[in-house]
């Protein structure tokens, strides 16, 4: 899967039905440096026994879950059957949403039946993202008070900076995205604001400008939110129609 190494309990399917995978994280937006970790995420469609027999898939994590800090030298790779990845893009999820408006040359395997999730990708864009980004957003704005106080966190980070800069900058990341959709309907994973989430992440801004700046993106997207032109929700039925179509082209192909 283009020199991906995938463990040796991936199913021996995945890699063939895989009809999406591209980078996530940093070299996604564009913000990746020479320390930063390769983490990548992918849509698969299981064989038909897995929608009609007794075998069960929900995704593949190379990773078996983040107990540990990556290095550069990690590789994470995430593929998800397509219908928990259709569920939590209609619900606005963040890295669902960023995989479906990358750059079209960050694609690293991108099949037809992958062209006709993207071509039909503007309908998970709703005023739902507001509330995902924002969640995700204020997630990150927690850890960086709760951290900063009890000691816990990225120690290196906090004692150059004062406070978690990455957490910072995954805050403002979110923050411009969903007032991004919001304001305009559509999307670029790869950030326009790269040098401002670089800023953040350097610890270019004191912890009180950091807060200051959270703030104001917050109140940005309250005011995008209650002036956006999206529906409060994607429209079910015709995901749901879309979801469907994909499925059985794949299914009755093999």
């Amino acid at each position: 899967m283009n020199k991906l190494c995938l463990n040796s309990d991936a199913p021996g399917w995945l890699e063939e039905r895989t009809i999406i995978l591209a980078p996530t994280g940093s070299y996604a937006y564009g913000t990746n440096t020479k320390d930063s970790d390769r983490d990548y995420k992918g849509v698969c469609i299981p064989p038909v026994e897995y929608y009609l027999g007794l075998n069960s898939f929900n995704e593949y994590n190379s990773s078996g879950g983040k107990n540990f800090r990556n290095t550069k030298d990690d590789t994470d790779v995430n593929i998800i059957h397509i219908n928990k990845f259709v569920k939590d893009a209609m619900s606005g999820v963040p890295n669902n949403i960023e995989i479906l408006f990358l750059r079209p040359q960050d694609y690293m395997k991108l099949t037809f039946i992958g062209h006709q999730l993207i071509n039909n990708r503007h309908l998970f864009l709703s005023k739902a993202i507001k509330h995902k980004f924002g969640g995700y957003a204020h997630s990150q704005i927690q850890k960086i008070k709760v951290k900063n106080s009890n000691g816990t966190g990225r120690q290196d980070l906090i004692e150059k900076h004062g406070y978690d800069t990455k957490f910072f900058s995954h805050a403002v990341r979110l923050l411009t995205s969903a007032i991004e959709i919001l304001e305009t309907g559509t999307f670029c994973t790869y950030r326009g604001n790269r040098e401002l989430l670089l800023n953040c992440r350097d610890g270019k801004f004191t912890f009180d400008e950091a807060l200051k700046m959270i703030e104001e993106y917050d109140n940005h997207l309250k005011t995008a939110y209650e002036k956006s032109d999206l529906p409060k929700t994607p429209d079910y039925e015709k995901v749901n129609k879309m979801l469907i179509d994909i499925n059985m082209h794949k299914i009755l192909a093999y």
